[in-house]
């Protein structure tokens, strides 16, 4: 509903009532959503594995139905560029839950005295956390939703939900590939359940540093995305949205490269415990790299009102993720996921490209993007295999300083006219 606030409230007169409109049904389907989760928390957390913990999807319910209504009003910043109201609730939601954090687990117990809450496991109290969080900002969000104009368009309802509704699935879909590879080797990996779990545990460390990658990305799309629907039918928009994504390709391999040459400082942001198998990353990162040129791609259905694509082509990812790794993790073990998430997302690359230049072209620069693309994959590879003959992680970050500065300089070099122009009106 917030890609759909975007599509329709970009270039309408009546944007306070088309935001009326959709975020109703926001909030309805949030408090629906909660209530149905919280009277079947028990049989949730059954299925799951995780007998007698109900309460942890009480607590998930409800972080969820106030983060998704909180999340129309953050469309709504950004629509109409109110950056720093977006930053603040933002920033104000890290910073509680943090604090909150460091309380329950490092004041409290040096101060004495029992907890403010009884727990069964210390791990609650992140969980605490987040949804005081979530909580107080939804509060600090009133004066937001006193201004709203609450009421029902149903000529607009009549547009909206068909348009939103394939979107639905594109997050179904989304979220399977995205978030399903632990517990996809929870259950498929072939050992036990324990055993499962420390494996998956071990993963998902590494797909963290990965996922550094991928906090670019959303933020890039962010910034992004209203550009796109505020600039949709303009002379030259089809052109500029084909830079933007030049220009995405080129940030988003320096901040691949700054996590492949520095991955020995990145890898410090995991408990040694759960560092796990390093190797996953370099993978990991080109598949969110392929991901973040699919979010940039695909406006295309989102602009075009062919949103039912969008569920096509997710759903044709979800299924190659469910497939390779039902079928492969118990003969290949933990690195199966890392290549699904690979294929996955270069299948949604390909078809969202193909599709695109069918129903909405736009001109991309297809071969400079694509030799862009090697380039990083030679110099990513042989990152790792000069880094391999050194034995000492203080020797492997001085390798890697020295092939990110003439990673930089070629790349600077090569696509000066390009990253010149790119910045050119911002200085």
């Amino acid at each position: 509903m917030d890609t759909a606030f975007f599509r329709f409230g970009s270039k309408a007169k009546n944007q306070d009532e088309i935001f009326g409109t959709t975020v109703l049904p926001v909030l309805m389907i949030s408090i629906i959503g909660v209530l149905i989760m919280w009277w079947n928390a028990d049989v949730i957390a059954n299925f799951l594995g995780y007998l007698g913990d109900g309460y942890y999807v009480k607590w998930f319910a409800c972080i969820l139905g106030l983060d998704a209504f909180a999340g129309m009003f953050y469309a709504r910043f950004r629509l109409q560029s109110r950056p720093y109201k977006f930053l603040f609730y933002k920033v104000a939601n890290v910073v509680l839950t943090l604090g909150v954090v460091f309380y329950f687990l490092e004041i409290q117990p040096r101060i004495g005295g029992n907890l403010t809450f009884a727990v069964k496991r210390n791990i609650d109290y992140v969980f605490i956390a987040n949804l005081i969080g979530s909580a107080v900002i939804a509060f600090l969000m009133l004066p937001d939703m006193i201004k709203v104009k609450w009421h029902i368009n149903w000529e607009i309802i009549r547009k909206t939900i068909p348009y939103a509704a394939p979107l639905v699935v594109v997050g179904i879909a989304g979220q399977i590939n995205q978030t399903f590879a632990v517990p996809l080797q929870k259950f498929f990996l072939g050992e036990g359940m324990d055993e499962n779990l420390t494996q998956a545990g071990a993963y998902a460390g590494p797909m963290k540093i990965a996922l550094l990658l991928n906090l670019f990305t959303v933020a890039f799309n962010y910034a992004a995305e209203p550009f796109f629907f505020n600039n949709v039918g303009k002379e030259n928009a089809a052109k500029a949205y084909g830079q933007i994504l030049h220009a995405f390709v080129l940030a988003c391999g320096f901040a691949m490269m700054g996590i492949v040459c520095f991955q020995e400082i990145a890898i410090l942001l995991i408990g040694e415990t759960y560092r796990g198998p390093q190797d996953i990353i370099p993978i990991l990162l080109f598949s969110n790299l392929f991901l973040g040129i699919y979010y940039n791609i695909s406006i295309w259905y989102k602009l075009s009102d062919r949103t039912i694509f969008g569920a096509y082509i997710s759903l044709g990812g979800a299924l190659i993720t469910l497939t390779l790794s039902i079928v492969l993790l118990p003969q290949l073990g933990y690195i199966v996921s890392a290549y699904a998430s690979l294929a996955c997302y270069a299948f949604m690359m390909m078809a969202g490209y193909l599709l695109g230049q069918k129903y909405y072209p736009i001109q991309y620069p297809v071969k400079a993007i694509i030799k862009i693309l090697l380039f990083y994959f030679f110099f990513v590879i042989g990152t790792i295999l000069l880094k391999s003959f050194v034995s000492s992680d203080g020797m492997a970050l001085l390798v890697g300083i020295a092939i990110f500065a003439l990673f930089l300089l070629i790349l600077y070099k090569w696509q000066k006219p390009a990253i010149v122009e790119f910045l050119a009106p911002h200085v």
